[in-house]
């Protein structure tokens, strides 16, 4: 095994992950410490320990003054600010946060990382992009790459599992790529060649994902909640974290099933 790394990162407005090619070539993804292949793109501050991942992600609701989530749609914004116990963090603060994690976590199993290759939306400017590689940078990378999260999925689409030597015996072609995440939408229009990977068009919504599907399934259960008991799931802290939770869990059901069932309950009525 080399004695550093070069990896890939898909710092999602979600979740987030990090991989590295092995010996032969083929991009293998990197638990975090708790074997988990993706990381909630979650911060919580407690007191002067900071937690990045589920055990954030689970207080995000219950603690909101502690928790910065979705810092991603507010990336190259310099002025938009979270003031956590008298101390504030921009999107870029956040975003290292979470980059020094998922390093961290990755450097326990295969050692030591200096460069990195991050993936940003095809229709993030170039500010955007400088706060993306400036947030890699601070979370003690030496060199940072950033390309299109389209390119990336267009070159796992043309060498699959084959590995990076397969390039010299792929076609050249033109891939449109769909990428619905956490918190963008896309579509783009990518062409790959041997010697280079290109977006050729792109359009989307930077602020449409699935955290706007889970807003959604929240406000609608609520309602339903309210127009059944009389009271408002939303207004209470705990009540509303178990929601949030169920709903994830139920748009995930629903991902591989037609119907899924969840559990809402608030001031003793379920």
């Amino acid at each position: 095994m080399l004695p550093t790394h070069a990896v890939g990162i898909d710092l999602g407005t979600t979740y987030s992950c990090i991989a590295y090619l092995n010996e032969h070539g083929e991009p293998v993804t990197v638990p975090n410490r708790d074997g988990e292949l993706s990381t909630p793109s979650v911060v919580m501050f407690d007191g002067d320990h900071v937690i990045v991942g589920t055990e954030a992600l689970r207080n995000s609701i219950r603690y909101p003054d502690r928790v910065v989530m979705h810092a991603k749609r507010f990336m190259g914004e310099s002025q938009h600010r979270w003031t956590i116990a008298g101390r504030s963090f921009n999107p870029t603060d956040i975003s290292t946060h979470i980059l020094k994690q998922l390093l961290s976590d990755a450097r326990e199993r295969i050692g030591a990382i200096e460069r990195a290759v991050i993936t940003v939306p095809a229709q993030f400017s170039d500010v955007q992009r400088q706060a993306t590689a400036e947030a890699g940078r601070r979370a003690g990378l030496k060199h940072v790459d950033i390309i299109n999260e389209p390119v990336a999925a267009a070159l796992c689409f043309v060498l699959g599992t084959e590995g990076i030597w397969f390039t010299e015996l792929a076609t050249a072609q033109t891939i449109m790529v769909v990428d619905l995440g956490g918190g963008t939408f896309d579509l783009s229009l990518v062409k790959y060649e041997k010697n280079s990977v290109s977006v050729k068009a792109s359009g989307g919504d930077l602020h449409l994902g699935g955290l706007d599907w889970n807003a959604a399934l929240e406000k609608a259960i609520a309602r339903q909640f309210q127009k059944d008991f009389g009271t408002d799931v939303l207004r209470d802290r705990e009540s509303r974290q178990a929601l949030a939770l169920e709903v994830e869990q139920a748009k995930r059901s629903l991902s591989v099933r037609p119907k899924a069932a969840l559990t809402c309950q608030h001031s003793g009525h379920r």
